[in-house]
């Protein structure tokens, strides 16, 4: 089963951590790791490498992080480029985490599921629009002309 780390700044991680909890239950080789003002870089990155070691089996992890360019983003990024079959992605949301945590187990491929979390995220963002049902016509009538 492919790993899934969440990290960002603040509490993002360990707030996306409880939502799935509350929808699933605790998912197996899953991690949440936040970056608070209290973690430097240097330990943030201890961390998530810690749990790279320990999710790495030969599926390999996903780190969902919050903001592209950001300190938790950077690091899990430079991590990637030294450990194998580790992918990861900026500006996660609930719905991508909760469908990848949902499908992970149909994936052989990290590199699929990476991109079916991304396609994912992307379609998942949306704005309410209030649709207007009254026909033009129909107003035309509502003076008595």
């Amino acid at each position: 089963m492919i790993g899934i780390i969440l990290t960002g700044h603040g509490k993002i991680a360990e707030g996306i951590e409880s939502s799935i909890k509350l929808v699933f239950g605790k998912p197996e080789k899953f991690y949440s790791i936040n970056f608070t003002e209290d973690i430097t870089p240097e330990l943030l990155e201890k961390e998530i490498e810690e749990k790279i070691d320990e999710l790495n089996g030969e599926e390999g992890v996903l780190i969902f992080t919050d903001i592209a360019g950001g300190t938790p983003f950077k690091t899990a990024s430079v991590l990637s480029l030294k450990k194998e079959k580790v992918k990861v992605i900026s500006g996660m949301n609930l719905p991508m985490v909760l469908e990848t945590v949902c499908e992970r187990e149909g994936y052989d491929s990290i590199n699929e599921l990476y991109l079916n979390a991304v396609e994912t995220g992307k379609s998942q963002i949306t704005g309410f629009e209030l649709k207007d049902t009254k026909s033009k016509n129909e107003g035309e009538f509502e003076e008595g002309i």
